[in-house]
Parts: structure tokens; sequence; C-alpha cells
């Protein structure tokens, strides 16, 4: 069975399969969904690159208003939980957790990079929520190709830092018991059940 994930292309949507066997990770592997969230967010990002060519090209029709409202859902809600799972819980554990002294104050630098990626994550964001908004509502709007390339831009060096880092850190330091607090937080965040 196939799901078309839409992406705009100049030409159009480009509607690339993915295979739901794949199943995603779930809350009892935190750091596999983690780690999937960032798979996401750059599938977004990806169609969010082409949405100002196609703006350009074609205005905004239906596939500009439906990739505008897939993106508007992702940022708005997942991205946004994605961090508080980071910024509230993930981190904190890590830092609290790491035993070495000289790679506690290297992961420390990096939290605080990470974190300062959040906020400038956020400022740009909020640049692009407005023409996006319009856009997912059929209205004319342009998205601006610098504010767009901005955005991407943070989280082309801020995915590669923390796939390079924290999967092995959390599994160095973090017990069963810190991970399955992890998932449960994030599993609460989302309004949804722990797996039982």
């Amino acid at each position: 069975m196939l799901h078309r994930n839409p992406i705009v292309t100049k030409s159009g949507v480009d509607c690339a399969p993915m295979n739901l066997f794949d199943t995603p990770a779930g809350f009892d592997d935190p750091i596999g969904m983690w780690l999937g969230c960032h798979r996401r967010i750059e599938k977004q990002l990806k169609t969010l690159a082409k949405l100002p060519a196609h703006l350009a090209d074609k205005g905004v029709d239906a596939d500009a208003t439906n990739a505008a409202q897939a993106i508007l859902r992702y940022f708005e809600k997942s991205a946004g939980h994605h961090h508080e799972d980071e910024d509230r819980d993930l981190f904190p554990l890590i830092e609290k957790r790491i035993s070495d002294a000289s790679e506690s104050a290297r992961f420390r630098e990096l939290r605080a990079q990470l974190e300062s990626d959040h906020a400038r994550m956020a400022a740009c964001w909020a640049k692009l929520r407005k023409p996006l908004q319009g856009i997912a509502e059929g209205i004319p709007k342009s998205l601006d190709a610098g504010d767009v390339e901005a955005f991407r831009s943070i989280y082309a060096t801020h995915i590669p830092a923390e796939d390079g880092a924290i999967p092995d850190l959390a599994k160095r330091y973090l017990t069963p018991a810190d991970l399955e607090a992890l998932g449960r937080s994030m599993a609460s965040r989302r309004g949804v059940a722990y797996p039982a």
C-alpha cells in the first residue's frame, strides 16, 4: 500500500511514494521517534524550498494551497513538540547523566548552540507563517525565497549536529528508565497514551 506525500515542483505536485510498512518508531523508542521527526522535517523543508518558484510560475493554485497547509500543520504543531522534547526533556536528561567532565562541557556547548538554533528558527518561522497562512487559504501571497532559505539553512546544520551527537550520547548514558520517562513525556506532550 502506498501513501502519496505531495511535494510542490515547478510542474505541479510530485507525489513521492511512501511505503506504509515502514512503520515509524513509537513512544517506547523515543530516540527512534525523535530521529524520525528529523526525517519528516527534512521532507517539509524540501516542499517549502520549492514553493516560492511554484508561486511565481503558477500562483496560488490548489497545489500551492495544499503544500502550504501541510507545511503549516507540521511546523505549527509537530516541530514545536519536537523542540520541546529536546529543550525540556532530552537535553537536560543527557546533561544530567554525562559523567565525564570534558564530555559534559562539550555537550553543554552543543546544547547552547542547539537551543540558540531553536530561537533563530522561531524568528524565521514568524516571517513565513503569515504568507503561508494566506496561501493555505487560497489568498494570492508571495513567499520570500530569502526567508525560506534562512529557515532551511538553520536546519541544514542543526539536524546533522543533533544526529551526529545525540543518539550516541543517549545510547551511552540514558538508562531504560530514562528512555521510558522520555517516551512518556513525549506522548503526554502530544496528548496520546504511552504504549502499554
